[in-house]
């Protein structure tokens, strides 16, 4: 698979993503953050990083993008979800393409982004309201103004009680 930046390249169980000769700033920027993720269950796990041939070679999660279930999504799927864009805030990466994250999010028997290259870190991430925002124009879950609200709330107080309420009134909407 040949994507923008890089060649993908599966190799049994493994996956090697291979950049773009002129594009060592990406594949240093995806290396250091899949590095520094490698305590949670919701990334990759790496094997190796091969600076000079600019590879990074890591699991092959086996599922389905986003993309492929939305329809059929369920409660349990989406509260996960919720729950790495809220991990992702705290620990202040706004992860990028979280507005459309349909090749970003592998659902199998557990929840895995993918490509880290456009990452940055940030004091106020909106991975959580980018998704909300994504999964509720595709679904219509809930009336805009109505989520515009919720999510001025999560922004502004940034709180665990502001996380609940968005994740609340989302997973019910889905009901």
């Amino acid at each position: 698979m040949r994507g923008r930046h890089s060649e993908i390249i599966v190799k049994g169980d493994k996956v090697v993503k291979r950049f773009r000769n002129n594009l060592n700033y990406n594949f240093w920027k995806e290396a250091r953050m899949l590095n520094s993720l490698q305590p949670f269950t919701f990334v990759p796990r790496l094997h190796s990083i091969k600076p000079e041939s600019l590879e990074i070679e890591m699991e092959y999660v086996r599922g389905k993008h986003i993309s492929e279930v939305l329809d059929s999504i369920d409660q349990i799927a989406v509260g996960r979800i919720l729950d790495v864009c809220r991990t992702l805030d705290l620990l202040g990466i706004q992860k990028g393409e979280m507005n459309h994250p349909d090749r970003h999010i592998i659902l199998s028997e557990r929840i895995v982004f993918v490509d880290f290259e456009r990452s940055v870190f940030k004091n106020r991430p909106s991975n959580l309201t980018q998704f909300s925002v994504y999964l509720n124009s595709k679904l219509e879950l809930m009336d805009e103004g109505e989520l515009k609200k919720l999510l001025r709330y999560y922004k502004a107080e940034f709180s665990d009680e502001a996380y609940v309420a968005v994740r609340k009134r989302l997973l019910k909407s889905l009901e």
